[in-house]
């Protein structure tokens, strides 16, 4: 799986800039097999550590591809919910880290993890 940044008025529209340069930390996840909320097994695309360069409103494109007999096969691309990134200086501070990304971490994805006291 892969991940662009796409206008949040366009989600089907071209991407923003290459992901180097609108992206940064890691753009590209390989499927990992973790126990979701329920505790039941499932497939999960993990980027932990990606951040968005251009201050904005943006969607994040994610693109499937397959390896098929040598081949890459692109199989669908879904865009996410609408986020608004801010500049370093608006920016609100972090959230509590969800249920989800603590269990992930807890089952050895590397993934930061935010502690109660330092969430506005």
């Amino acid at each position: 799986m892969c991940c662009n940044l796409v206008h949040a008025n366009e989600p089907e529209g071209e991407i923003v800039a290459p992901a180097h340069r609108a992206l940064a930390g890691t753009v590209v996840s390989s499927l990992n097999r973790l126990k979701d909320v329920d505790n039941s097994d499932g497939g999960f695309f993990v980027f932990g550590d990606m951040s968005a360069r251009i201050e904005g409103r943006f969607r994040l494109r994610f693109t499937l591809f397959e390896l098929v007999e040598g081949q890459v096969v692109h199989v669908m691309s879904i865009a996410s919910n609408p986020v608004t990134v801010h500049s370093s200086k608006t920016f609100p501070g972090m959230c509590e880290s969800t249920f989800l990304s603590r269990s992930f971490s807890d089952q050895g994805v590397r993934i930061r993890i935010r502690k109660d006291h330092h969430v506005k």
